[in-house]
């Protein structure tokens, strides 16, 4: 039996406010956005999905080996919010405060709030 104790669930969750609506509506900015915070992280992508609501609205979820990555944006708002599952640490001890500064800047927000579940 192992001894180390095994992280099953670190939930990581960004709340992103004041947002260009045009940026949180543009599925390339989405993709490429998240796809970095993966790489940032050093966890490995296995699959992707999405949705593209009507009239405005984007959700995605990236499949990983480690759990999973989602983002939900309401661009009529100016939020969004990127959930990461994991069940390992991100490689990088800065990461929620890197993925702070890629959202805000990716999405011109005015804030992103980080909430960590552990």
């Amino acid at each position: 039996m192992p001894t180390d104790p095994v992280n099953r669930n670190l939930v990581y969750v960004f709340d992103i406010s004041g947002g260009d609506p045009a940026l949180l509506d543009d599925e390339t900015t989405v993709r490429a956005c998240l796809s970095q915070v993966v790489d940032r992280a050093g966890l490995t992508p296995l699959g992707e999905t999405s949705h593209r609501f009507a009239p405005q609205g984007f959700s995605m979820a990236t499949l990983l080996a480690e759990s999973h990555l989602a983002v939900h944006t309401w661009p009529e708002d100016g939020t969004a919010y990127v959930t990461l599952t994991t069940c390992r640490a991100p490689s990088s001890d800065s990461f929620e405060e890197d993925t702070r500064s890629l959202l805000r800047e990716t999405f011109s927000a005015t804030d992103v709030a980080v909430r960590t579940l552990l």
